[in-house]
C-alpha cells in the first residue's frame, strides 16, 4: 500500500522525516506540501503519486477535514475502491498503518483496519500536566 501524507505547507514533509528517522526510509511513503511557492498544483501532485496500477492500493492521509487537501483529494479519489482517505494524521497513526500488513486485504477489511487504528490513534491525544517542581538550593 502506498501511503501519501497531504497538509498545507510542510506539515506532512516533516511528519514524513520523522517517520523515517524512526523507521528508516519507507520506499511506500511520499508527503505532498500544498500550496508552497512555485510548488505544482495540489491536484498535479496527487495525480502524479497515483500509477495506473489498479491493483495498488493508496491511503491517503491529510491534517484536516473540511480543509482544501482533504476535500481535493477526497473529489480526485470518489467512487475508487482501492484509495482510502483519512484525516487528522497524527505520528503514532503513521506509524500504526506503516507496519500493518494490508497490501492482501479486501478493501473492506482495508476499511475496517483503518477505523481500528484511528481509535488507536485518538487514545494517543492527553492532556500531560506536569507538576511544578520546586527549585532546590544546591
Amino acid at each position: 500500500m502506498q501511503v501519501i501524507l497531504a497538509s498545507h505547507s510542510q506539515m506532512a514533509k516533516g511528519l514524513k522525516q520523522t517517520v523515517e528517522l524512526i523507521m528508516g526510509k519507507q520506499s511506500n511513503l511520499h508527503a505532498i506540501a500544498a500550496y508552497d511557492d512555485e510548488q505544482e498544483s495540489l491536484k498535479k501532485q496527487i495525480a502524479d503519486q497515483i500509477t495506473s496500477n489498479s491493483n495498488e492500493k493508496y491511503l491517503f492521509l491529510t491534517d484536516i477535514i473540511g480543509g482544501s487537501v482533504n476535500t481535493t483529494i477526497a473529489q480526485m479519489i470518489d467512487d475508487k475502491e482501492n484509495m482510502f482517505l483519512v484525516t487528522g494524521m497524527n505520528l503514532p497513526l503513521v506509524l500504526t498503518v506503516l507496519t500493518a500488513k494490508m497490501d492482501n486485504c479486501s478493501s473492506d477489511q482495508v476499511a475496517n483496519k483503518l477505523e481500528e487504528f484511528c481509535e488507536e490513534a485518538r487514545k494517543e491525544l492527553k492532556v500531560v500536566r506536569v507538576a511544578a517542581q520546586e527549585a532546590e538550593d544546591f
